[in-house]
């Protein structure tokens, strides 16, 4: 029997591999720790660990160690190596190997000597030993159980030494204490695999969530996925790059946390009303209201050639019919301001207050063209957002971040909320919605900030404007780098990288893909 002291040695080290299995993220140093813990507490040559396949039909090598050998094989080069099958093809359950012995059983196992039992067929063992020239004797086995007492798979030691090197069979001690680290590796499995699933269950909902707002516009369908694709790629070209980001190092839970922001980056459009996210025209609410107008110019078009038929004289005649060439013209202005632009011109706006000002008298009444909510829709200098509805556009960062401020993450996802919030903010602090500059921005936020820039100035998909060319966007991107906007060394990474060619081939139509001088690009905000 084990003196105190030992016990209290043995006790402290499972808490402590305990702590150390529920710490590590690797499976492969998962198991590795694991299999260096029975080892070390058995002082054993070397063991093994399987585990359940996906069809729970056989026991997959996953690691292997032999000290004597120099032998410690991890999972990849293990995934070759042939299963152990629990069960014949008629269902039956395999006891001839040793690990599916103890697995079928669901008991813990040792024998002294492995060619002096009747527990299980010694052949492959005999086997392996001759073609090694190795000699196996003490063999011990423990089943890893989850919670629900359902294998997880199984932990196999081979020739324990005693205090004088010499081989000795496992002691009872032996199979209690490696219960208890089969134990815990069960539950730490458990865990890891469960967080595992809950991580990729949130990442699944995140991007049908994704999938249901860009589906909720008939317009900006792919947005969404084209920002969270354009995101990862920068990450990922960041990694790679040896000149500016050197030395910066994402983590894989980094990147994910960058990808899943990238996803839920415009989740707060979920509370835009449909009548201003899909405002394709400047007219358009439920339906675009240049029907209306347009069937009013028809009206009094229809009142002039009548006035026209009833003119008693020739001037009355060509002043009508003037007129009605006139409004023909107003008519085809209006249908083309309609549609929204980068800029409405001065003349533009003065020629619209002269269409809303004029009327038409017939039959001692007056008819006018536009009213004075369409005159003020027509006259949007940019786009066809009247400021009111830009605020409601914009408001979409703010509650996303209120809305994924509100859920629970692993605690590596922490910063996921800002991140995908503040693709509008700028480093010069103009941005929204909470006007942070450059010190306050991450670079997390400003890949996101870049990813969602370059793909509303390229897509081909707005109801408003037609996509850009990769000459236009990185122009217009040069010009923000210079106004301090936006990164001028991500902005930078984009063009010397050719990501930003290659995310063109990947989503955009041929003709917008054109030659870029870079040199002239990058000229605009070095002079």
């Amino acid at each position: 029997m084990a003196d105190k002291k030992e016990l209290l040695r043995q006790v402290k080290a499972l808490t402590r591999i305990g702590i150390a299995l529920s710490g590590e993220s690797d499976i492969n140093n998962f198991f590795k720790l694991v299999l260096e813990e029975a080892i070390k507490f058995t002082n054993s040559d070397g063991g093994t660990i399987y585990t359940l396949s996906e069809d729970k039909q056989s026991l997959d090598f996953t690691i292997i160690c032999t000290k004597s050998m120099n032998l410690n094989l991890g999972m990849a080069d293990t995934a070759k190596w042939p299963s152990v099958p629990l069960y014949d093809e008629k269902g039956n359950k395999i006891y001839k190997n040793f690990a599916s012995y103890v697995a079928n059983t669901g008991d813990p196992s040792s024998v002294k000597d492995a060619y002096d039992q009747d527990i299980f067929d010694n052949s492959g063992t005999k086997n392996y030993d001759k073609n090694n020239n190795y000699h196996s004797k003490s063999m011990a086995a423990i089943p890893m159980k989850d919670h629900e007492n359902e294998l997880l798979g199984v932990i196999q030691l081979i020739n324990a030494y005693d205090d004088e090197g010499n081989i000795t069979h496992f002691t009872e001690e032996h199979l209690t204490m490696l219960t208890s680290l089969a134990s815990q590796a069960a539950i730490a499995f458990t865990n890891k695999h469960l967080v595992e699933g809950l991580e990729n269950l949130l990442y699944q909902f995140i991007k049908s969530i994704a999938a249901a707002i860009d589906r909720k516009s008939k317009y900006t369908g792919g947005h969404i996925k084209r920002v969270a694709s354009l995101s990862e790629m920068l990450s990922e070209e960041i990694q790679k790059d040896s000149n500016k980001y050197k030395d910066v190092h994402f983590s894989p839970d980094e990147m994910q946390e960058i990808s899943l922001a990238g996803w839920m980056h415009d989740v707060g459009k979920i509370t835009i009303p449909i009548y201003v996210r899909d405002k394709a025209t400047k007219l358009e609410t439920i339906q675009d209201k240049i029907e209306h107008v347009i069937t009013r110019f028809e009206m009094i078009f229809a009142l002039i050639k009548k006035d026209i038929e009833l003119a008693k004289t020739i001037e009355q005649k060509e002043e009508l019919q003037k007129l009605h060439e006139k409004l023909i013209e107003d008519k085809e202005f209006v249908i083309k301001v309609n549609t929204g632009g980068e800029f409405m011109r001065d003349d533009y706006i003065d020629r619209i207050e002269e269409i809303y000002k004029f009327k038409y008298s017939a039959n001692g009444k007056e008819y006018y063209i536009i009213t004075k909510d369409e005159k003020k829709n027509l006259c949007i200098r940019k786009g066809t957002l009247l400021p009111d509805e830009l605020e409601k556009m914009w408001e979409h960062a703010l509650v996303s971040h209120e809305m994924l401020s509100e859920l629970t993450y692993p605690k590596k996802f922490k910063n996921l909320p800002l991140y995908a919030a503040s693709h509008h903010e700028k480093l010069n602090g103009k941005g929204y919605p909470f006007n942070k500059t450059a010190e306050e921005l991450p670079l997390q936020s400003r890949i996101i900030a870049i990813a969602d820039l370059y793909e509303a100035l390229t897509a081909s998909d707005r109801p408003y404007k037609k996509g850009k060319t990769l000459s236009e966007t990185l122009k217009i991107m040069a010009f923000m780098v210079k106004d301090g906007e936006i990164d001028k060394d991500l902005v930078e990474l984009l063009m010397d990288s050719k990501l930003y060619l290659k995310y063109a081939e990947q989503f955009l139509k041929s003709e917008q893909i054109d030659n870029v001088n870079i040199n002239a690009i990058k000229e605009i905000y070095n002079k």
